[in-house]
């Protein structure tokens, strides 16, 4: 039996949803050559996410003067999104792991959720994902892209 060849390369794309407001909204997409061009563009996306969601002091165009913990209770049942994505981001092991299942042929996300207000709409629950999937073209696809 003939071999399929691997991927010829990953479409990566980072996306939030809510169902409560009935929105999507793609924040960025991008082709990646290898699973670890994947990867980093991922986590770069999840440090920029992470610090639109949570701004860290001294991380950002804010004064430190103007960044206050808020404490919601109940609200969200504490989810806090901006920090798993700079966990997801910091977790090297997992990275491996995602690096062998994009190389093998599957895809990857990385995924959270919180609430924020939405003009119209009020606290809202918003999904976060960032993902990666691997493309394979056909043969005849192939032969067009060589001739370009």
């Amino acid at each position: 039996m003939r071999r399929r060849p691997g991927p010829d390369g990953y479409w990566c794309e980072t996306v939030v949803r809510s169902p409560d407001a009935g929105g999507e909204w793609h924040l960025g997409g991008h082709w990646a050559h290898t699973p670890d061009a994947a990867l980093q563009w991922l986590r770069g996306q999840a440090l920029r996410l992470a610090d639109a969601l949570e701004p860290l002091p001294g991380h950002g165009p804010f004064p430190d003067s103007a960044l206050h913990a808020v404490e919601r209770p109940g609200q969200d049942g504490g989810h806090r999104p901006g920090q798993l994505l700079r966990d997801w981001a910091a977790d090297t092991a997992y990275h491996h792991t995602q690096r062998q299942a994009l190389t093998s042929g599957r895809p990857i996300s990385a995924n959270t959720r919180g609430t924020d207000r939405i003009c119209g709409f009020g606290e809202v629950e918003v999904l976060y994902s960032l993902s990666a999937r691997p493309i394979r073209r056909d043969a005849a696809t192939r032969r067009l892209l060589r001739a370009l």
